[in-house]
């Protein structure tokens, strides 16, 4: 009955006035996105209103006026509006607006209009993409040329919305190689803001579609990519190493050795962008592929490796050789968890670097140290005199942040939450009231330190 009024109170306003209720209706599907919040806890929100079929005909018309007429403020509004709109509507009552929302929004995005309209125009497009899946098929070669062409766009923001929405779309296509092929021709073709998103699409479209790119294809980016890690921008080095560590997933074994070789060669070179590249590299590849690593004859090479690269003279070679090293030591607490002596030896390295100069390696020390505790506390608990005398002075830390990341590295590193044993044994490094008071803290308070997202370390 609602749904029935709404459309008749809509359908009797002038089309040229219905713009002017954007801000009303933006306002009011916040408030019942609030509501349905409160009542449900966590999981995707939807409006039970929105689900009915038929449900955004008689909203659509005041976004898509607003999007088609309205000044560029307007259009904003309206882009914003609608992908507020589609988030809380289901899959399948969105199924029959998708062409409908997806036309304009193409149409509009291609006209000289401010950034701020670009930007929110692809961040609903990014929604749409998320909930209208196969729908969308009339529009992929049309949404895929409009993203492609926003990677160039004068805007920081718009590149990188365009290069998130391109990665999402990718996984949609049954035609990726064409797509990849453009954009190694535009990175090649490009330099600075604009190269670094083709690099962030490149990622996404091997992270979501890295299955469907023929052998050939992925020869031609590993090639490229291979000669980029050790760029001397930050960025583009940071961004080449981590989408390497995710095409290392569908490379060919021999590649995959070659490339190790290469990178723990390179990992002594004198240049430090090269030392710096080389262990992002191994990094990333730790992530994404570390039972091949592991399993290979390769392994006591790129450990070695590793552990040489925490005495390097600059901080940011530590700190990767710390993250790579946590990464290996949580593959082998899942894969061989009785196996003591592996773990003893990459935990002393790690704890090595629980002492390091740089407040940044400690701090990463101490995240690769949680991860593995949380992962298998007992494996990690048997080393408990390698690490517990340092992770105490870490306790004592000059720097607020290493003083936090060691009170949750303690809370698993010392299971100090399962029981009043644990926080008395604790107090062979720690003293009592530190040992109580962190045991009070929530174990599942933190999350994951692990992301490929913290450019410097990735």
């Amino acid at each position: 009955a609602a749904w029935e009024a709404l459309s008749r109170v809509v359908g009797s306003v002038p089309k040229e006035n219905l713009p002017s209720y954007i801000k009303l209706v933006r306002d009011a599907v916040s408030t019942c996105r609030d509501k349905e919040r409160r009542k449900k806890k966590g999981g995707p929100i939807v409006i039970p209103g929105f689900c009915l079929p038929k449900a955004l005909q008689p909203l659509l018309p005041i976004f898509l006026q607003g999007l088609i007429s309205g000044s560029a403020e307007l259009r904003e509004q309206a882009a914003q509006g609608l992908g507020e709109l589609i988030e809380v509507t289901s899959e399948k009552a969105l199924k029959e607006f998708v062409i409908p929302i997806t036309g304009p929004l193409i149409r509009i995005i291609g006209d000289r209009f401010p950034w701020q309209v670009k930007s929110a125009i692809l961040s609903t497009l990014t929604i749409i993409i998320g909930k209208g899946g196969i729908a969308l098929k009339p529009f992929l070669p049309q949404l895929q040329t409009t993203f492609v062409k926003c990677l160039q766009d004068s805007t920081r923001t718009v590149r990188s919305s365009a290069a998130s929405a391109l990665g999402k779309l990718s996984a949609l296509s049954t035609r990726v190689d064409p797509l990849v092929g453009d954009l190694l021709s535009n990175l090649q073709a490009s330099e600075g803001g604009v190269r670094e998103a083709i690099l962030a699409a490149l990622k996404g479209v091997i992270k979501h579609a890295g299955k469907s790119v023929s052998a050939p294809v992925k020869t031609r980016v590993f090639d490229y990519l291979k000669e980029l890690i050790y760029n001397d921008d930050d960025q583009i080095r940071g961004s080449s190493a981590r989408i390497l560590g995710i095409l290392s997933e569908h490379l060919e074994d021999d590649q995959i050795f070659e490339l190790l070789e290469e990178l723990t060669d390179n990992a002594s070179s004198a240049s430090w962008f090269a030392r710096h590249g080389a262990l992002l590299t191994i990094s990333s590849m730790l992530r994404h592929i570390p039972t091949m690593i592991s399993a290979s004859s390769s392994v006591t090479v790129v450990a070695d490796c590793l552990k040489n690269n925490l005495k390097d003279e600059k901080f940011p070679v530590r700190e990767t050789s710390t993250k790579a090293l946590g990464r290996l030591l949580l593959h082998q607490v899942q894969a061989d968890p009785s196996n003591a002596n592996a773990h003893k030896g990459t935990i002393v390295s790690i704890a090595s670097a629980m002492q390091d100069e740089s407040s940044e390696v400690r701090r990463r020390a101490l995240f690769a140290l949680k991860a593995a505790a949380k992962e298998n506390p007992t494996a990690i608990m048997v080393h408990v005199t390698v690490y517990g005398p340092v992770l105490a002075e870490c306790l004592k830390d000059g720097s607020t942040p290493v003083r936090l990341a060691a009170e949750r590295c303690a809370l698993h590193a010392l299971q100090l939450t399962k029981g009043t044993e644990n926080v008395q044994a604790a107090q062979k490094y720690i003293t009592g009231l530190d040992a109580r008071r962190i045991s009070k803290l929530s174990e599942f308070s933190d999350a994951s330190d692990d992301s490929e997202d913290d450019s410097a370390s990735g």
